[in-house]
């Protein structure tokens, strides 16, 4: 897999989005977020921008590029598992890139 290809690492509940949110934002100082239709958060983290959305899915979509698994992997650990719908080991192609 090249490192630099954009992927998909897991898919979490949107029904929960604030408590996401809430999450992310209580051990992030830069998140971005919105909703307008689709639902997103961008976690800004020194190795680039984790993406979180529904552009392309009626789940939340944890997204980035495939250098940035242990990245990831960090932040999904510090979302309650109840909210994680399904981790991808190995990361799948996020097509839409």
């Amino acid at each position: 897999m090249d490192q630099d290809e954009f992927v998909i690492f897991a898919e979490l509940n949107r029904e929960a989005f604030e408590r996401i949110l809430d999450e992310l934002m209580n051990h992030y100082p830069q998140v971005q977020f919105g909703r307008q239709g689709d639902d997103w958060i961008w976690v800004h983290l020194p190795d680039g921008v984790i993406e979180i959305d529904t552009f392309f899915s009626n789940n939340l979509q944890v997204k980035g590029k495939a250098n940035q698994l242990s990245s990831a992997a960090e932040l999904l650990g510090r979302i309650s598992p109840k909210l994680i719908l399904e981790i991808f080991n190995p990361p799948i192609a996020d097509l839409t890139r």
